[in-house]
C-alpha cells in the first residue's frame, strides 16, 4: 500500500499542473515590433518569426498531440501568402489563437488602427487559412485581427470597375475544410471584395456541446459572404452558432439579376446546421440581394433568434428602395421565385422565430472606393463616397425611385480615416465596437 501511495505520489509530481502556454510572435525582420519581440523572446515558450508562413510549423510542432495553448500573435503590417494546417493534425486537447491586429510595442492590439493585412495574389489557388479536414482537431481555434483583400486575385472592369466574376477567383477567404472543433471564434476581421463568400461555417462540431462565435467583423463588398452549413461529425450537431455585432455591408447577389440562385448576404440552412442560430446586434445596411436568404421551409429550420439588429435597404436588386425591405429574402421552401419580406412588427406574429428589438434606420456609414491602379487598399488614398453616390451606384436613383445597377461590386478598400462605422448616433450600438476585440 505504501509503495502503490508513493508512486502515485511521485505520478502527480510528473505531471504539470496546468498546460503550457506558448506565444509565437510575427513581425517583418528589422520593424519596430521585430525589435519589441526581441526583448520578449526565450526560444522556450516564446518565439518571434518574420513570417506567418514560418510560424505555422512551429505552431503545429507544439499542438500535436498535446494540451498546450499555443498563441501566435501578428504584427501590424502585410503579408501575402496562403497559411496550411495539413489534414492529420491531432490538437484535440489543443487551443489555437491566431491573433493579428497587434501594434508594434505587443501592449495594444487594436484590429482596426493597426491592421495586419493578408493580402491575396493573382490566381489564388485556395483560402488565406485552409484548416485540413476532419482528420485535424482543436479544442479551440480562434482567428481575430485580419484584414482579408481579396481584391489582387480578382478582375475588374476598366471602364465600370465592376468585378469579372469568370476571371476572378471564387474561393472563399477561409476554408475551414471539416476542421474538427469544439469551440470556434472569428472575431475583429475585415472580409474585403471576396468573389464568392468570405467563408462558409463549415467546420465538424467536436461534440454536441460545439459553440462558434462569429463576432466583431466587417462583411464588406463581398458576393454572399457566408453561407451557416456545418457538417454533422459522428452523430453530433453544432449546439449554438452566435453570429454577434457584425457588420454587413454592400454584399452582393451571385449575379446582379433578381432571378439569381443566391441573393441573400447570409445564407440561412437547415437544421441540420445547428440547434440554434443567434443573429444579434448587427449591422446589415445596402445589400441588395436581402440581408438573410430563408430558402427552406420554417419546419426545417433550426430554432432562431434574430434581436437587436439594424436593418437599412437591403433589397434594391429587385426594384424595393424602401428602408425596411429585404429583411428575408427567399423561396421558403416551395415558391418559384424570390419573396421579399420587409421588416415590421407583424413578422413576430407570422413567423415562429424570437425577434424583438430590431430597427430600420439610415446608419450613415462611410463606404471607400478605390482606384483601380492601385496594387493593394493600403497602397491607395481611399476616399469616402457621399451617400447619394452611394446609392446610385447600386440602383437607387438620387431623387428616389430605383434605376438600373451600373456597377457590380466595385473594388473597395480599408480606409482607417473612414472606417465603415455609423455616424448616425442612434445606430452606432450596432455592429461592429472597438470595445469587443476578442482577448
Amino acid at each position: 500500500m505504501q509503495l502503490r501511495s508513493t508512486l502515485i505520489a511521485l505520478a502527480i509530481c510528473a505531471s504539470p499542473a496546468w498546460a503550457e502556454t506558448f506565444t509565437i510572435y510575427v513581425a517583418a525582420r528589422d520593424s519596430d515590433a521585430h525589435k519589441a519581440a526581441e526583448k520578449l523572446v526565450d526560444d522556450k515558450t516564446t518565439f518571434w518569426f518574420a513570417k506567418l508562413a514560418k510560424a505555422i510549423p512551429r505552431a503545429v510542432e507544439l499542438i500535436d498531440k498535446s494540451d498546450a495553448t499555443v498563441r501566435v500573435y501578428m504584427a501590424q503590417g502585410q503579408e501575402a501568402g496562403l497559411y496550411v494546417f495539413g489534414n492529420g493534425l491531432n490538437g484535440q486537447k489543443a487551443k489555437l489563437h491566431i491573433l493579428g491586429g497587434w501594434c508594434p510595442d505587443w501592449k495594444t492590439r487594436d484590429p482596426f488602427q493597426c491592421p495586419t493585412e493578408l493580402i491575396a495574389s493573382d490566381g489564388r489557388p485556395d483560402g488565406f487559412f485552409n484548416f485540413g479536414g476532419n482528420k485535424t482537431q482543436f479544442d479551440e481555434l480562434v482567428l481575430s485581427g485580419f484584414v482579408f483583400d481579396a481584391a489582387p486575385s480578382n478582375k475588374y472592369d476598366a471602364k465600370t470597375n465592376s468585378l469579372l466574376k469568370g476571371t476572378s477567383r471564387t474561393i472563399p477567404l477561409i476554408q475551414l475544410k471539416q476542421v474538427v472543433v469544439n469551440h470556434l471564434v472569428i472575431s475583429d476581421n475585415v472580409f474585403l471584395n471576396g468573389a464568392q463568400r468570405a467563408f462558409e461555417v463549415y467546420h465538424s462540431p467536436a461534440s454536441n456541446e460545439t459553440v462558434v462565435d462569429i463576432q466583431n467583423n466587417f462583411f464588406l463588398n463581398n458576393i454572399i459572404p457566408l453561407k451557416f452549413a456545418p457538417a454533422l461529425y459522428k452523430g453530433n450537431k453544432t449546439k449554438v452558432i452566435n453570429f454577434k455585432n457584425n457588420s454587413v455591408i454592400l454584399n452582393w447577389p451571385y449575379n446582379p439579376d433578381p432571378t439569381s440562385g443566391n441573393v441573400g448576404a447570409l445564407e440561412l440552412s437547415h437544421k441540420d446546421c445547428c440547434s440554434e442560430l443567434v443573429i444579434e446586434n448587427n449591422l446589415f445596411a445596402f445589400n441588395p440581394g436581402g440581408a438573410m436568404q430563408h430558402d427552406w421551409p420554417e419546419a426545417r429550420m433550426p430554432k432562431l433568434r434574430i434581436n437587436n439588429n439594424l436593418f437599412f435597404m437591403n433589397a434594391t436588386l429587385f426594384g424595393n428602395d424602401k428602408p425596411e425591405a429585404g429583411f428575408f429574402t427567399g423561396k421558403f421552401g416551395p415558391n418559384p421565385s424570390h419573396q421579399i419580406i420587409n421588416w415590421g412588427p407583424g413578422l413576430v406574429d407570422d413567423f415562429g422565430y424570437e425577434m424583438k428589438g430590431n430597427v430600420v434606420m439610415d446608419p450613415k456609414v462611410p463606404v471607400a472606393l478605390v482606384d483601380l491602379q492601385a496594387a493593394d487598399s493600403s497602397a491607395v488614398t481611399a476616399k469616402k463616397t457621399v451617400m447619394n453616390d452611394l446609392r446610385g451606384m447600386f440602383g437607387i436613383n438620387k431623387e428616389g425611385g430605383t434605376v438600373a445597377i451600373k456597377n457590380y461590386a466595385p473594388r473597395m478598400g480599408l480606409d482607417l480615416k473612414n472606417l465603415p462605422v455609423p455616424a448616425e448616433e442612434k445606430a452606432k450600438a450596432f455592429g461592429v465596437q472597438a470595445s469587443l476585440v476578442y482577448k
